[in-house]
């Protein structure tokens, strides 16, 4: 028999099948993308087709323009999506191809489909060059269409769209495709055998990976005009933050619903757990439960749940309700994963309608000083309860509270805060989660 909290999650599940699918039918008119650039049915050009000095190659601006026209050289000189292809040919990448069996990691499907633009070969321009790594066509879609038109005044955004340009503009279509990569899909992913070999642990908070990298486009009213309504509501740190966060935790609970659940080994994809379950001394007497994972016994592989924990953090400041359902959702991921990959499926499904809940909730959302300071109690208020045993979901916290850092500058005892709490995330190896929950139990004491 099902449980009361069961039972209510299901009833709400229901009614946001329903809800949902008639929100998704108006995100999808809206100009929301239907297939990532790597998919898509149009070719790609290349780079070089973009970079000329009459396009967006331009190194001075000599006449006014609606874009900035120096994106080629901000992409080629200061953007690391540049160099995402040269990694490939680097020792380190060498060693890994080695030890995968790989004979050669720049030309292996494995590893270009995230470090370049890797369309079919039928899909590739007289100009396109693999080695150009994550061009320009990579995140804005293939150009083969749209190429001659697209600078046609008006601007025309609904005819770039169907020409096969990707709705770059749109935060979700944004995060979609960021979290293909930096996350992983079901079809392209940095599973367990490639950080055994060595590849780095993937981390993601959308705003922050956004003010890592050189901005090529100015949100004004110029870009607002031509991008639709809605996006200057979006384009800010916190709405970055709290959208890219609904996004991330759908990308994790659509992996944790899909064929990558069905190894032929018999268990699940690993890279889908926390990978400090496991990854940490044996003489280390750190393993504690959190109050989500209460009846994982100890030795249990927990499930990375870092971005629902986040999200249902960031809910509870505008919609409690929300908070529950997927606090529940998430303690029923935990048990799910028990008994089996189906019940653990099924739970997966549940957090994905709640996560699409979410996306619609924080879109509509007006930014607020008052907002913000409910969001960073919230967050800190699950810091001091003790959810952020796992390294995983503190550094997702603390990405999340530096973006609110950002948008409203001046908090002197935020900006102390979030100094000292990097210092406890700087070395994953070292954490401590035992420090990180007093600083969280003293930053909620001497704000609120």
């Amino acid at each position: 028999m099902q449980s009361k909290q069961t039972q209510f999650l299901t009833l709400a599940t229901l009614i946001l099948v329903f809800t949902l699918s008639l929100s998704e039918q108006a995100a999808s008119a809206d100009g929301q993308a239907t297939s990532l650039p790597q998919y898509s049915a149009e070719s790609h050009m290349g780079v070089a087709t973009c970079a000329n000095s009459m396009c967006h190659g331009v190194r001075i601006l000599s006449e006014p323009s609606n874009v900035r026209q120096n994106e080629y050289h901000t992409w080629l000189f200061n953007d690391r999506h540049s160099k995402a292809y040269t990694t490939l040919l680097s020792d380190d990448s060498k060693r890994i191809a080695q030890k995968l069996g790989i004979a050669d990691a720049s030309t292996a499907n494995i590893c270009l489909d995230c470090h370049a633009d890797n369309v079919s070969q039928d899909k590739r321009g007289p100009e396109f060059h693999i080695s150009d790594g994550v061009g320009c066509e990579a995140c804005h879609g293939g150009a083969e269409n749209y190429i001659g038109t697209h600078t046609i005044t008006p601007y025309d955004q609904e005819r770039n769209l169907k020409d096969g340009m990707y709705p770059t503009g749109s935060i979700s279509s944004r995060t979609i495709l960021c979290t293909s990569c930096h996350v992983g899909t079901s079809e392209k992913l940095a599973n367990h055998n490639i950080m055994g070999a060595g590849h780095p642990r993937l981390s993601f908070e959308l705003d922050t990976f956004i003010a890592r990298q050189p901005v090529h486009y100015d949100v004004d009213q110029d870009y607002i005009e031509r991008k639709g309504k809605g996006i200057q509501s979006t384009e800010s740190p916190i709405s970055r933050m709290l959208i890219g966060t609904a996004l991330f935790a759908r990308a994790n609970a659509e992996n944790l619903n899909s064929k990558l659940l069905d190894h032929p080994q018999g268990f699940p994809e690993i890279a889908l757990f926390n990978c400090h379950s496991c990854h940490k001394s044996l003489n280390s007497q750190s393993w504690e439960p959190r109050p989500r994972t209460s009846g994982l016994k100890p030795g249990s592989i927990r499930i990375n749940d870092g971005s629902f924990i986040l999200l249902a953090a960031l809910s509870g400041a505008i919609d409690k309700r929300l908070q529950n359902s997927i606090l529940i959702a998430t303690k029923q991921l935990h048990k799910a994963s028990l008994n089996s990959t189906q019940e653990v499926k099924t739970a997966a499904r549940d957090l994905i309608q709640l996560t699409k809940q979410a996306e619609i909730t924080f879109s509509r959302l007006d930014i607020s000083q008052e907002i913000s300071n409910l969001i960073l109690k919230e967050i800190t208020q699950f810091g001091a309860n003790g959810e952020y045993t796992d390294y995983i979901a503190a550094e997702q916290a603390l990405m999340s509270m530096s973006a609110i850092s950002q948008h409203f500058p001046g908090n002197v005892n935020l900006e102390d805060f979030i100094n000292q709490a990097y210092k406890l995330t700087g070395n994953d190896e070292k954490y401590q989660a035992g420090k990180m929950k007093r600083l969280m139990q003293e930053y909620l004491t001497t704000s609120y």
